[in-house]
């Protein structure tokens, strides 16, 4: 996948002219449509291709009925052009997949990291998830209109990025607790580009680093054929969060989420061995558990509790608990010096958040207390994937962080 960041416009001319591509769909909001879709269909017309428009309202989801007005308005095309960001980018992809095109991209602004993903973030009934999709063929970066786009979706993808912090702690935790597989390399690559970008704000390159550190993460989870070196428990919060009509960006509620996830690593540190063997006796209370997400989740609280029923029940067995205690037990210090190198951030972050004006309290956003406090315990049973969140659900701890936030 090629990312082209020097004329733009003209090197998809060469690149339409060089792959024979005859008929273009260009998928785009009417807020896109101004400020870069109209040049790429001058650069097509120019080139002499056919070219149809789907153009979205601005405030358009990524949702059943966004995917039906493409299937209704496509006829014939050799390949698919997004002009936008997150959630162009994801009905782009997703119909192409689809309908077995390829697709390429232009960016309109810095606001998330799936640009170069092989994944696409739908909202199916109601509730944000994450289907298998296609990446682009290359990505098309006008500078001019990434650094001129609203200074919101600026600080979404800025958050976007940050959560990356936790998300690579998630990854790192669940493959020293379970096992689980980790690509090394990746996981550099990622921390880098989101070190990178929080050491330049401010300066010059900014943007730029930006886009890229949000354009390397997306190629980064193509490469692991997953969205784990990107996303973690704190993407499960912005989820449940979207799943309550929560009207912000994405980005804007990872950020927020990724300072409450550090606040719960935090708290591990801290966390006396004696006290984490005294959890082998801990049960989860599944009428308790069944009520919360009846609560958290209404109305599709059937279809969650049979998704995690089998879960969380697991995590009552005795020597379930007793083999991953004592497993907890034993790699502590190995997991504590993971935190301690990450945590250092935290104040550097809360500072880049108070200059760039990005929001640092839930009710900045319009939570209310009560689905705040909800969110910690209903986020694990978002997706199966073992996170902080999910080491505290089964530590029976979750309250007793979430009480000092």
């Amino acid at each position: 996948m090629e990312v082209v960041w020097e004329e733009p416009y003209e090197s998809f001319s060469r690149f339409i002219n060089k792959n024979g591509y005859k008929s273009l769909l260009i998928i785009c909001d009417k807020n896109t449509f101004d400020v870069c879709a109209v040049k790429v269909k001058e650069t097509v017309e120019k080139s002499n291709r056919k070219c149809k428009i789907v153009c979205f309202e601005a405030d358009v989801i990524a949702d059943e009925f966004a995917l039906g007005k493409v299937l209704f308005e496509i006829e014939q095309a050799d390949i698919f052009v997004g002009v936008g960001s997150g959630t162009i980018s994801d009905i782009t992809r997703y119909t192409a997949y689809k309908f077995k095109v390829p697709f390429v991209l232009f960016p309109t602004a810095p606001s998330m990291d799936g640009f170069a993903s092989s994944v696409a973030a739908l909202t199916i009934n109601g509730l944000k998830t994450t289907v298998l999709a296609s990446s682009p063929e290359a990505i098309f970066v006008d500078m001019e209109v990434i650094e001129n786009s609203p200074e919101i979706l600026k600080k979404a993808g800025f958050g976007d990025l940050m959560g990356k912090i936790t998300a690579l702690l998630d990854w790192q935790l669940s493959h020293i607790i379970f096992d689980e597989t980790i690509d090394w390399e990746v996981l550099q690559i990622v921390k880098d580009t989101y070190l990178k970008t929080l050491k330049s704000v401010g300066e010059n390159q900014f943007y730029k680093n930006l886009l890229e550190g949000l354009i390397t993460s997306g190629i980064m989870m193509t490469r692991v054929d997953s969205s784990r070196p990107a996303s973690g428990s704190e993407h499960h919060l912005s989820h449940f969060w979207e799943y309550h009509k929560i009207k912000t960006y994405h980005g804007i509620k990872v950020g927020l989420a990724t300072i409450y996830v550090m606040r719960f690593y935090e708290h591990f540190l801290n966390l006396d061995k004696s006290r984490i063997l005294e959890r082998k006796e801990y049960r989860v209370d599944l009428e308790s558990w069944e009520d919360i997400i009846k609560k958290g989740f209404q109305p599709t609280f059937e279809y969650i509790i049979k998704q995690n029923i089998g879960r969380v029940s697991k995590l009552n067995d005795e020597e379930f608990r007793s083999n991953v205690i004592n497993r907890i037990v034993e790699k502590k210090e190995v997991i504590d010096e993971l935190i301690k190198e990450t945590i250092g951030l935290y104040k550097e972050l809360m500072d880049t958040y108070k200059k760039l004006e990005i929001p640092m309290n839930y009710s900045e956003i319009g939570i209310d207390k009560n689905l705040f406090n909800m969110s910690f315990l209903c986020a694990p049973n978002i997706r199966e994937r073992f996170t902080i969140l999910h080491l505290y659900e089964f530590l029976g701890l979750t309250d007793e962080v979430v009480c000092n936030f």
